[in-house]
């Protein structure tokens, strides 16, 4: 009885399902990409309260004496990386730098002087520059009907800037737009929409200027944590594409990326 021929592996290849996907003319891109995300963000960012204390004491509110507003204009400059698991789920990884520079205006409320004056106003604006890393894990999930495509993305960072806790955001945001070609590369074209939930208190500890240490804690947020605007990519290669984003938050805020990706 003839030996029957040796039966070759399965096959294992990125992303999952993507013959079934190829087989229906869906275009998939190459499974992994590595590029760099550079964005520059401004916008209002809303104190809500300030605690100070003194030498290890409890911190205490002292926000009834004070209004606060700040405006943050930051820099980040991230490695992604990334992988479609399935034609409609992809995964990626940030590691990276940003660098923030922010004011921080101060209506400051003072007692009288003399008994029965009346209250003293200070108004002065404090400069602060922060510098610092970014890390942050999210996903990716993708739908086309036609020339016509939706992708929601869920992004989870978290950034240490010096103080005691890390600062942790949370980014939901949602695409939807055009897929199809300028001439002979693929393009794509969106509307954008991001909710912001990058809510923290920031604690640490610093030199008191008449001796001993001063600790805060500074619970801020986005004043406007929604952001809306468009987006564009480009396939410059199979291997190499461009995309960016614009938004704004509709009160002056507003932030603009780059990414150049290489796939592979």
């Amino acid at each position: 009885m003839p030996a029957s021929p040796p039966q070759e592996p399965p096959t294992f290849s990125l992303p999952l399902l993507g013959d079934e996907a190829r087989a229906r003319g869906v275009e998939l891109p190459l499974p992994f990409g590595v590029g760099l995300v550079y964005y520059f963000l401004h916008r209002d960012i809303e104190i809500r309260d300030l605690k100070i204390g003194r030498n290890g004491a409890p911190p205490a509110s002292v926000s009834q004496f004070a209004q606060l507003a700040s405006v943050a204009n930051v820099n980040s400059l991230n490695l992604r990386m990334d992988v479609w698991i399935f034609p409609f789920l992809n995964l990626h990884a940030i590691v990276g730098g940003i660098w923030n520079r922010a004011t921080t205006n101060v209506e400051l409320t003072l007692p009288p002087i003399n008994p029965g004056g009346d209250p003293r106003q200070l108004v002065f604006a404090v400069p602060t520059e922060l510098n610092g890393s970014v890390g942050g894990l999210g996903l990716t999930l993708a739908a086309g009907f036609g020339s016509f495509f939706a992708a929601a993305d869920l992004n989870a960072a978290r950034l240490d800037m010096g103080f005691s806790e890390r600062y942790k955001a949370f980014l939901p945001s949602l695409r939807a737009g055009w897929n199809g070609r300028i001439g002979s590369h693929p393009a794509r074209a969106w509307l954008n929409g991001t909710y912001w939930l990058t809510s923290t208190i920031a604690k640490g500890t610093v030199a008191d200027p008449d001796g001993g240490t001063l600790s805060f804690e500074v619970d801020q947020r986005p004043l406007y944590p929604f952001t809306g605007g468009v987006g564009f990519s480009y396939g410059l290669s199979r291997r190499l594409e461009i995309a960016s984003d614009f938004a704004t938050d509709f009160h002056g805020g507003w932030y603009a990326t780059v990414v150049p990706i290489f796939r592979f």
